[in-house]
């Protein structure tokens, strides 16, 4: 189907298949990501996945900053792209408190990635170089003086309800 004809369909179905293409990209990423670790091991997985992250991270902010014409810079323009980004929809349940001007908050309430590798029995992996990575190229579009910081992280220290916790500061030139 063409891309004119899928705008023409009805707002539900177009939701139908968003939501499928979504649930296919986090598929993708994960097949992906088990085959790399049963090929190479998990520690040359993660190497690669962190580069394949730090690259998206990116791309997706520059997407959405220009879809959404995102043109300030500064903590509030990141809280409202990371609140945009459609890797997050389904991926984890989070929540990003701005706290100043300066300083925001983002907590992973349920990684979709991390619960599916326990149900397979595989345990948690070190995610803290991926997520760093994306979190950092992303805020970089936004705003390359706003810096990230991993509070905590599995496998290290996370919670049923709490994943991890990143925090977000701009950096402001001192007097």
């Amino acid at each position: 189907m063409k891309w004119e004809e899928i705008a023409q369909l009805p707002r539900e179905t177009i939701l139908i298949l968003l939501n499928d293409a979504l649930h296919n990209m986090l598929r993708i990423d994960a097949y992906w990501f088990i085959g790399m670790e049963k090929s190479l091991g998990i520690d040359n997985a993660i190497k690669v996945d962190e580069e394949v992250w730090r690259r998206f991270g990116k791309i997706e902010a520059t997407q959405v900053k220009n879809n959404f014409k995102l043109n300030g810079d500064g903590i509030g323009t990141l809280v409202k792209a990371l609140n945009l980004a459609p890797t997050w929809t389904l991926w984890a349940d989070l929540c990003i408190e701005q706290i100043s001007d300066h300083e925001a908050v983002l907590q992973v309430l349920k990684c979709s990635s991390q619960v599916e590798r326990l149900k397979a029995g595989a345990g948690v992996f070190n995610c803290k170089g991926v997520e760093h990575g994306y979190f950092e190229s992303f805020a970089s579009v936004i705003d390359p003086r706003i810096k990230v910081h991993c509070n905590f992280c599995p496998p290290a220290k996370y919670f049923e309800n709490l994943w991890c916790e990143w925090h977000f500061s701009l950096e402001t030139a001192r007097r």
